[in-house]
């Protein structure tokens, strides 16, 4: 049985809910969590609110770990 992607990302976030962890720097497990409900179709919004990220945080961690070592802009 295969876990909501939702709930995988809640709970991969309730890992890092420190007030100096910084989204941008995300951990790996959060990380993979976020890109796989994004690209599993999940809501971008539902997403966001799981990981207790905004939008772009969701977006650039879903980037950084579909396409790694791509240098940012």
């Amino acid at each position: 049985m295969s876990i909501d992607p939702i709930r995988a990302v809640e709970e991969a976030a309730a890992h890092y809910v420190a007030a100096d962890f910084e989204h941008e720097h995300c951990a790996p497990e959060l990380q993979a969590a976020v890109a796989s409900a994004v690209t599993g179709g999940a809501p971008i919004k539902d997403v966001a609110n799981a990981a207790r990220m905004t939008s772009l945080e969701v977006l650039d961690a879903a980037d950084s770990h579909t396409y790694p070592g791509r240098l940012p802009r």
